[in-house]
Formats: C-alpha cells, structure tokens, sequence
C-alpha cells in the first residue's frame, strides 16, 4: 500500500490503524517525513498569500524577495514540522501505551507508535488547514491532541486482549 493510500485510509478505517501496528518502524518514520511534506504545503501557501495579499510587506522581507526568503527557510520550517509531529507522534504513544495496558491490550510501545504515528494525520491535516486559511488560536492545539486521542482509541479496540 502507497504512502498516499494510506493517508486517506487513516482518515476513517481504524481497523486498518490498527492493523498498522506490524509494519517495521522505518515505514512509519518514513510516514512522518511524507506527512510533514504534505502538512508543510498549506503552511507555505499560507505564507505567499499574505505576502502577496498584504499592504505591507513583513520588515524581514523588505531587502530580499519573498522567493528566496522561502527557499532559505524551507528546509527549517520542514524539519521543523517534523520534530513536532514527531515529538506529539511519541507523547501520544506513551499515552496510548498506558491505555493499552489498562486495557489488558497486546501492545509494546513500536506497535502503539506506528498506530500513533498513522492516528495524527487527519487532525495534522485539518488543523494546519485551519489555522492557516482560516483561524488561528492556540486552543486548536488542544482540539488537535483530544482528536488524536480519540483516533488512538478508535484504533486500539482492534488489538488483540491479552490472555
């Protein structure tokens, strides 16, 4: 299965989150390359639109053009992205290790990652589109983080209980 399938399937099957717990640990680190890059794409376009659509332009931007400004910062705003999605990606599977040995699930902490890893990226997806298109506040943070929780769960009811 292509990267891309699996994005749009873990938008809504979570039997098939679950079932992502087995791949090897580097398809799932690699998912979170792939997904920074497609997170990183309504962030730029965010960032050309109000420096296109602004009065005036950012003080930082004033002596050099806006294409090179994104062309110097876009490898750290992409390893950026991607330090925090994988920091959450760990947070959340730390915590979704706890409810599955509350809940007496099969699971060690790869396979809770790789289903965290795969849980986070629809409310990654629609968070950044939010607040970059539309509203920007800090409590879509927690918005983000309580729709992950819950896609973690959705998912872990398809593990295994222990004997």
């Amino acid at each position: 299965m292509s990267k891309s399938q699996q994005m749009i399937k873990s938008f809504y099957h979570f039997k098939m989150l679950s079932a992502l717990r087995i791949l090897p640990m580097g398809k799932a680190i690699s998912y979170i390359f792939y997904l920074s890059l497609i997170v990183l794409i309504p962030v730029l376009l965010s960032a050309v639109f109000t420096y296109w659509f602004s009065d005036a332009a950012p003080s930082v931007l004033n002596n050099i053009s806006s294409g090179v400004f994104i062309i110097i910062f876009l490898p750290f705003i992409y390893f950026f992205i991607t330090a925090v999605l994988f920091i959450t990606v760990s947070i959340l599977a730390f915590l979704a290790l706890g409810g599955a040995k509350w809940a007496r699930l099969r699971a060690d902490y790869k396979q809770v990652w790789n289903i965290s890893a795969f849980s986070i990226t629809a409310p990654a997806i629609v968070l950044v589109v939010i607040e970059s298109f539309f509203w920007s506040d800090n409590s879509l943070f927690y918005l983000f983080a309580a729709v992950s929780i819950i896609y973690i769960a959705l998912a872990l009811r398809y593990l295994p209980k222990k004997n």
